[in-house]
């Protein structure tokens, strides 16, 4: 019996160890879990503006092609009864690599990268055989505190997969 004291007492400190560590480590997938959730979110809802930002610049850069356009129609037209014009031209090769930069602008912002929310790490409770009686009314077992770890719950880590909402 005193070599079981010495050997409970030795171990004792190891699983304790690993108990916490494991506690830790689920608590840290827990909250890690529920952050990457709300970035999700978050980012999702931050895509929606900036695609919806991405439509207005567009539609600005249309306008402001229509506005040069007709700039020029009328500096045209004014050539003849005017007397002093200057010489304007629509920069088609700017309004393109603005077209180049919104089209490249898509394709990334298509190319977003799938998150899985589906998966979930959680600690359960094991339900363990209760201590005999008889073990507790041994006289080393209750001036020793030789408790065979009730005062540690047991837990086994669960991988929930979650069905897509």
């Amino acid at each position: 019996m005193q070599k079981s004291v010495q050997f409970y007492g030795s171990q004792r400190k190891a699983i304790i160890q690993t108990y916490m560590q494991e506690s830790r480590y689920a608590k840290f997938a827990e909250d890690l879990h529920r952050n990457l959730t709300l970035l999700h979110k978050r980012s999702a809802e931050l895509a929606k503006d900036l695609q919806k930002h991405h439509h207005l610049i567009w539609d600005q850069i249309n306008e402001i092609r229509r506005i040069e356009v007709d700039i020029d129609i009328k500096i045209r037209a004014c050539k003849g009864s005017c007397k002093q014009t200057f010489d304007h031209a629509v920069d088609n090769e700017a309004f393109k690599a603005m077209e180049n930069k919104m089209q490249q602008f898509s394709t990334i912002s298509k190319r977003r990268k799938s998150f899985s929310k589906n998966k979930t790490l959680k600690l359960q409770s094991v339900d363990r055989p209760s201590v005999s009686p008889s073990y507790r009314k041994i006289p080393i077992v209750r001036t020793e505190l030789l408790t065979k770890f009730e005062d540690i719950e047991q837990h086994q880590m669960i991988l929930e997969l979650l069905e897509d909402i």
